[in-house]
C-alpha cells in the first residue's frame, strides 16, 4: 500500500470518528427531531412478565399508589386493602404485554421536560415536566418492568375550538419511555385511566337487594317510621299496622320495590376520616324472598350530597329442597340439581357481600333519597272534593263551630243573579208577538186580489179618491213617511187595505208602526202587483171611499 493510499484511509477513518462523536453528543443533548414513521410494529416490551407481577406502583411528583395481588383479588393498600377493580387491572397488564410502538421519537435527554418525561423523584424538576411512573414488581419485591408516561400527544382537528383558545384538538397518543432505556416512543394509547387517586382503583360494585319482601325505616322520631311488605314477588307493597285514617298511595311507594337494587360507592373512608364519619341517623331493614337480611345505616349528607353508609348482611337459606308431588326420578334429579346450583349462587353472593361489613362507604345521597320519607309522606293526599263533601255532611249533623257550613248555600246565590239576566230574553219575546200580528197581514194580501177589480173604477173617479184623503187629516204625515222611507216598495201600503176591511180607519195608524218591523216581509206581496206598482196607492184610496 502506497503512502498516499494509507493517508486517504486514515482521513476517512477520522471523518467517520468525527461523525460518530457528533451523533453521540446530539443524542445526549440535542433537540427533538421529527417523528419518523415505521411500518414495523415493534413492541415496547419484548417479554413483559404478565404472570409474575404481584404489585403495581403508580408514582407522580408528590403522590403515589400501591396495588397488591391478594389471595382472591387485587387490593388497594391506601384503602386498607379494600378490593380493587380487578377487571381494569387485568386489562392494563394485557395491554402492556401487547403494547405496540406507533412511532419512535429521536430526542435528547435535555428535552425530556418538554415531553413530561423527567424523573418525578427529582426535586428540581417542575411537576408539569415530570412523568407518571408505572412500576411492576414480583413476589420478592424485585422490579420486573417500568414504564414512564409523559405528555399526551394532541392532533389538531382543523377547526376552531367551540370553547375558545384556538383550534380544536383531540388526544390521540402519549409519549413514553421504558425505565431501563432512553428511547422515547409515541403510542396510540393515552392511558388516561392511570391515576394516583385510590378511589379510581377500588371496586365500585356494591351489595344488591333482589326480590324485596319488606322494607322498614327507623329514625329518631318513631312517629315518622313505617314498614312496607308484600306477600308475592310481583305484588304491591302494603303498610304494616296502618291506622284507620291512613291510606297508602301506591304511586309514592312503587319505587321502593327496587330499593338498593344497584347502589354504587364513591370511595371508602379510612383512618381519621373513618372515625369522623358517623352513621345511624337513619336505618333501613330489608328482607328478601331469597332469605337475605340487610341492615343499612346512613348518616347526614354533606354539601356535596354525599353521606356515609354502613351495611350488614345475613341470610337464612333452606338447605333441603321440598319434593313435589308425584315426582319421577328424572324430575327429582333435575330439580335437585337446580336447587343445588341456586343455593351455591346465593351462598357466593352472601360471601361477597359479607366482605363489605366493617367498612364505611361514601355514597351519593340519591341512593337513599327515594326511600327516606316520613310516614305521612307515603299517604294519599286529601282532595278538595272530599273536604267539601265532609262540610256538607257536617251541617246535617248539626255540629257547632262549622264556619264553612253556611257558605255552602251562598254558592247557589249567584244563580238567582244569573236568572234576572235571562229576564231580558222574555222582554224580547213580546217584541216577537207583534211579529205574530204581522203574520195575519199576509192573509189580507189575498184580498188585494179583489182590489184589482175596483182598480178599473178608480180611473173613472180619480177625484173622489182624492177627497177622502183629507179624512185622515189627523195623521196625514204617517202615510207619506212610509212612502218616503221606501217609495219604491210602495206595495208596503198594501198593508193598509188589511186594516181597511175592518172598517176602522182609525185603527189603521196603530199597525202603522208594525210595518217598520215588517219591511222585510213587505217584498213578499210585492211580486203580486209587479205589473202595476204605481196603481197600488190608488187602490188603497178606493177602499176608503167604499165605506
Amino acid at each position: 500500500m502506497s503512502p498516499k493510499t494509507l493517508t486517504r484511509l486514515l482521513i476517512a477513518l477520522a471523518a467517520l470518528g468525527v461523525i460518530a462523536l457528533i451523533v453521540h453528543f446530539i443524542g445526549s443533548g440535542g433537540g427533538i427531531s421529527e417523528v419518523s414513521s415505521s411500518t414495523n410494529k415493534a413492541k415496547v416490551f419484548s417479554d413483559f412478565p404478565i404472570n409474575d407481577i404481584t404489585k403495581i406502583e403508580v408514582k407522580k411528583k408528590d403522590e403515589s399508589l400501591e396495588i397488591v395481588k391478594g389471595a382472591t383479588s387485587w387490593e388497594v393498600t391506601e384503602r386498607e386493602n379494600y378490593p380493587a377493580n380487578t377487571e381494569e387491572i387485568v386489562k392494563l397488564l394485557r395491554n402492556l404485554w401487547d403494547l405496540d410502538i406507533a412511532q419512535p421519537v429521536v430526542v435528547g435527554r435535555s428535552q425530556y421536560g418538554r415531553l413530561s418525561l423527567l424523573d418525578p423523584a427529582s426535586k428540581d424538576a417542575p411537576e408539569e415536566e415530570t412523568a407518571t411512573v408505572l412500576s411492576f414488581l414480583g413476589k420478592d419485591g424485585k422490579e420486573l418492568a417500568q414504564l414512564w408516561l409523559g405528555k399526551i400527544f394532541e392532533r389538531s382537528e382543523g377547526r376552531p375550538d367551540p370553547f375558545g383558545g384556538g383550534m380544536a384538538k383531540t388526544d390521540v397518543g402519549r409519549y413514553v419511555k421504558r425505565g431501563d432505556g432512553n428511547s422515547v416512543y409515541l403510542l396510540a394509547d393515552t392511558f388516561v385511566n392511570i391515576k394516583t387517586e385510590p378511589a379510581d382503583w377500588i371496586d365500585k360494585s356494591f351489595f344488591k337487594v333482589e326480590k324485596l319482601k319488606s322494607i322498614e325505616i327507623i329514625t329518631a322520631n318513631k312517629g315518622d317510621d313505617w314498614k312496607l311488605e308484600r306477600t308475592e314477588e310481583n305484588g304491591d307493597l302494603t303498610l304494616v299496622k296502618a291506622g284507620p285514617n291512613e291510606k297508602l298511595d301506591p304511586n309514592k311507594v312503587s319505587s321502593m320495590k327496587s330499593a338498593f337494587a344497584s347502589p354504587q360507592i364513591e370511595d371508602v373512608y379510612v383512618g381519621e376520616d373513618k372515625s369522623k364519619e358517623k352513621t345511624g341517623a337513619v336505618t333501613f331493614k330489608i328482607d328478601t324472598f331469597d332469605g337475605f337480611h340487610y341492615e343499612v345505616s346512613v348518616g347526614e349528607k354533606n354539601d356535596l350530597n354525599e353521606l356515609p353508609l354502613l351495611v350488614k348482611v345475613s341470610a337464612d337459606f333452606p338447605k333441603v329442597r321440598k319434593p313435589g308431588a308425584e315426582e319421577s326420578d328424572e324430575e327429582k334429579t333435575k330439580a335437585d340439581k337446580e336447587f343445588s346450583d341456586h343455593l351455591a349462587s346465593l351462598e357466593k353472593k352472601l360471601a361477597d357481600e359479607k366482605r363489605l361489613e366493617g367498612h364505611i362507604f361514601k355514597v351519593r345521597s340519591y341512593v337513599v333519597d327515594s326511600l327516606h320519607k316520613k310516614r305521612s309522606e307515603l299517604m294519599e293526599e286529601k282532595k278538595e272534593g272530599d273536604q267539601e263533601k265532609a262540610k256538607e255532611v257536617a251541617p246535617g249533623v248539626s255540629l257547632p263551630g262549622l264556619p264553612d257550613a253556611m257558605p255552602t248555600p251562598a254558592k247557589p246565590a249567584p244563580a238567582p243573579e244569573a236568572k234576572p239576566a235571562e229576564a231580558p230574553k222574555p222582554a224580547v219575546a213580546p217584541e216577537a208577538k207583534p211579529a205574530e200580528t204581522v203574520k195575519p197581514a199576509p192573509a189580507p194580501v189575498s184580498k188585494p186580489a179583489e182590489a184589482p177589480k175596483p182598480a178599473a173604477a178608480p180611473e173613472a173617479k180619480p177625484a173622489e179618491a182624492v177627497k177622502p184623503a183629507p179624512a185622515p187629516e189627523s195623521k196625514p204625515a204617517e202615510a207619506p213617511k212610509p212612502a218616503t222611507a221606501a217609495p219604491e216598495a210602495k206595495p208596503a201600503e198594501a198593508a193598509k187595505p188589511a186594516a181597511a176591511p175592518e172598517a176602522k180607519p182609525a185603527a189603521a195608524p196603530k199597525p202603522a208602526p208594525a210595518p217598520e218591523a215588517k219591511p222585510a216581509e213587505a217584498p213578499k206581496p210585492a211580486p203580486a202587483p209587479e205589473s202595476k206598482p204605481a196603481e197600488a196607492p190608488k187602490s188603497a184610496a178606493t177602499p176608503e171611499a167604499k165605506p
